[in-house]
């Protein structure tokens, strides 16, 4: 028997995943199994329908369309044999988005028609698969993208869709939801989609390499971290929502006011400010932000502006997200994404934590104890700083530790900076991470003409904070190739204004503090160059490897993981592959350069050093949360471990990072913050 079976479900559900995730989908008592597809090796494509009533037509029908094709159609609740002796017997499963498939296997969706409960190590995900060799991650548009011989069929997909949700009751039909005796064509077409999906990830499956054996090990430990999910303060959320409500209400009453309008209707609103003399592009946050830097708005527009804003801040719809997925023993569950970004780094999901405010107060913790008083008026008065962006500076304190537990989260020092430093060979910068770490004040000393030793750097920031600043944007905006627009957008980032001029000189004195850098923008450049142009022969450039193989060009890390771009060519000088833009998420050809390609190496180092330190962490009985950018976010029980042994864990290098200066700091407590 083959030791592989790829498998892909269908469902219907009263909660909408999308917003919910799958985790409280799962748990869901409307959620049900509609079809099971899977296939053994190479063998034909088999239906697992668990419906006894299925209509007689219908039943005839599909086992027409999957006897076939070779397979095998089994219809009712008491499944095949042979896929339960499979998975009884540590059998391989293979699914695109596999965490979706063994959530509600595993889940009460699985247990209501006795599917046997998987282990993690039985998965492989075709979906992860894809994301690390950078390839789109839907299943048809990575199949569009790769050409592989069987291509997603989408005429199915829209039954699907319509199929897994609650219809809206009529008159004529008051019924919410669809059966099979009511659109057997419609639930055919379901059918026939989920035997598709089988036979296109098994072509994907069968294109893609797998993952290295140290990735699915990680792989599986971040479906364990998905799994144990993060507790939520769902009490302190509810009071939060309310006073946001309130506030809210009060928003309305003013804009109603002014203008007549409701801040929802922006149409309507963009009609009113011409009508104040006010050509705005767009209310866009950005937008309005520019346009209220304006000095000759009327009043009522600018309190208008300023109340659409408030109204519209996404940054307090963290809280309904939260309420949305949060499952039924208070956890958030399946909000990190393996392989989110092309370097390996993680992403977030519904909930988006890796996305969340910059908080404006530095006690958060008293604010959302001051929430349960429920009053706007008692916030007004304990902080000046408008309500919405104190409720918005708390949303990381609403996740908290399950009871007898502490949240611990340990986060690496200026790492990407450390490591461009020590792929370079930039020695000075090396010496000043590896010794007292005042980066920003070295590197504004340098480009500034002031002493660099230590005693003079120490009262720096003090004697010059604008320079201190400065030098901390170029850190941030220049190491990477960026010129006079990454300065002064940083420079907006962090609320002041850098004029161009000024931003272009800044440019060069950086790059002429740091030649070593800058030299490896070239040769990082130039050696991905000869790589695409000598396909199969080897290019060193500063620790880093590049070679094409096949479709892509892989840049081998010095932690021995590649990563990968498809389809690369040379098109004026310029080094190009099919990828997802960052703007549009777009799938295109996109183009790169020395500096993009060292902050590629750099976030994959910095991802490749928490991923070691994650394992051993994990194998210390440190239960992993999540990971957000570079900081590990951990749960361990009351007077278990400590900051100190986790930050010396981060801290150990393994021999690829001889010589990095690797700093790391954490905090312990009962919520968690910035």
């Amino acid at each position: 028997m083959p030791f592989i079976c790829h498998i892909d479900i269908e469902t219907f559900s009263r909660t909408l995943l999308k917003q919910s995730g799958v985790y409280r989908y799962a748990e869901c008592p409307s959620t049900e199994i509609l079809c099971i597809a899977y296939a053994f090796g190479d063998e034909p494509v088999n239906l697992w329908i668990p419906d006894p009533l299925l209509p007689k037509s219908l039943r005839r029908q599909i086992r027409t369309y999957v006897a076939k094709q070779g397979g095998l159609c089994h219809i009712g609740f008491r499944g095949p044999k042979r896929i339960r002796w499979h998975v009884n017997n540590g059998g391989q499963l293979r699914a695109h988005n596999s965490q979706f498939e063994r959530t509600i296997l595993n889940g009460l969706p699985g247990r209501t028609i006795n599917f046997p409960q998987t282990k993690r190590s039985q998965w492989v995900c075709t979906a992860a698969k894809a994301a690390a060799h950078s390839l789109p991650r839907a299943l048809d548009d990575v199949c569009k993208a790769l050409k592989t011989a069987h291509q997603k069929d989408e005429a199915g997909r829209s039954d699907m869709l319509r199929l897994s949700k609650p219809r809206k009751p009529s008159k004529l039909n008051p019924a919410t939801r669809w059966l099979p005796d009511d659109v057997p064509e419609k639930f055919y077409n379901l059918y026939t989609y989920c035997v598709d999906d089988v036979h296109a990830e098994r072509d994907l499956d069968q294109t893609v390499p797998d993952l290295s054996k140290s990735e699915q090990k990680l792989f599986w430990l971040d479906q364990k971290i998905n799994d144990r999910g993060w507790r939520v303060d769902l009490e302190r959320v509810a009071d939060v929502q309310h006073l946001i409500t309130n506030y809210k209400a009060r928003l309305v009453k003013k804009m109603r006011d002014i203008t007549g309008l409701n801040p929802t209707q922006t149409q309507a609103l963009s009609e009113w400010f011409r009508s104040q003399g006010v050509e705005i592009e767009d209310l866009q946050a950005q937008t309005v932000k520019d346009t209220l830097k304006r000095k000759d708005l009327a009043q009522d527009v600018r309190w208008v502006l300023r109340i659409y804003s408030l109204h519209n801040m996404k940054a307090v719809s963290k809280f309904t997200a939260m309420q949305r997925a949060v499952c039924r023993d208070e956890r958030l569950r399946g909000m990190f994404l393996f392989y989110g970004a092309s370097t390996g780094r993680w992403s977030s999901l519904i909930v988006q934590l890796q996305n969340l405010f910059r908080p404006i107060i530095e006690d958060p913790e008293l604010a959302i104890e001051a929430f349960r008083e429920r009053s706007v008026g008692w916030i007004k008065m304990l902080w000046p700083q408008n309500p919405m962006k104190i409720f918005a500076s708390c949303v990381r304190g609403m996740l908290i530790p399950g009871a007898g537990r502490d949240l611990l989260f340990a986060d690496f020092k200026s790492i990407e900076a450390r490591i461009a430093a020590w792929l370079a060979g930039q020695l000075d910068i090396l010496k000043i991470f590896a010794t007292h770490g005042l980066v920003y004040e070295y590197t504004a000393a340098r480009m500034f003409g002031h002493p660099t030793d230590l005693e003079y750097l120490k009262t720096f920031g003090k004697k010059f904070p604008k320079l201190r600043f400065l030098g901390k944007i170029a850190v941030l905006a220049l190491g990477y190739q960026g010129g006079q627009a990454a300065f002064v957008k940083m420079s907006k980032q962090y609320g002041t204004k850098i004029e161009g001029e000024t931003a272009d000189q800044i440019k060069w004195d950086w790059r002429d503090a740091n030649p070593q850098i800058v030299e490896t923008w070239e040769n990082i450049n130039e050696a991905a160059i000869a790589a695409v142009e000598n396909p199969g022969t080897t290019f060193k450039a500063n620790k880093l490897m590049f070679r094409v193989v096949g479709d892509y060009l892989y840049m081998r890390l010095p932690s021995k993981r590649k990563l990968a771009y498809f389809k690369p060519e040379i098109s004026g000088g310029e080094l190009r592959y099919m990828g997802i833009n960052t703007y549009t998420r777009q799938w295109t050809r996109c183009s790169t350069y020395g500096g993009k390609l060292l902050q590629n190496a750099c976030e994959g180092i910095a991802r490749d050093l928490m991923a070691i330190a994650m394992l051993k962490l994990n194998r210390m009985k440190y239960p992993i949360l999540g990971t957000v950018h570079d900081e590990i976010i951990m749960e361990p029980r009351e007077g278990f471990g400590s900051v100190k042994e986790v930050c010396a864990v981060m801290c150990e290098k393994p021999d690829w990072a001889d010589g990095l200066p690797v700093g790391a700091v954490g905090f312990r407590g009962k919520r968690y913050r910035k």
